[in-house]
């Protein structure tokens, strides 16, 4: 999970969570392991723009894990969809 792109109308309204547990559904319908996005997770005011990745915050209500944290804003978010 790399980009997203709501409305600005329609954000704030949690379609981005929709989208990922949407996005996990097909992903485990056609055998994914493991699904992973690199969201933002600001520390303070953050320009919308550079929210396009999805904010940690949606990836974590729709059960993604944080499993690395390469720089302090970026998240690594994992959803493990079956265990091998």
């Amino acid at each position: 999970m790399t980009c997203f792109f709501i409305a600005k109308a329609f954000r704030g309204q949690g379609l981005t969570v929709k989208l990922l547990k949407a996005a996990v559904r097909y992903a485990a319908e056609n055998g994914a392991v493991v699904v992973e996005g690199y969201p933002i997770d600001p520390k303070g005011a953050y320009v919308d723009t550079f929210a396009y990745t999805g904010l940690a915050s949606a990836f974590r209500r729709a059960g993604f894990k944080e499993v690395a944290r390469p720089t302090p804003t970026r998240p690594v978010m994992r959803f493990v969809v079956k265990r091998t």
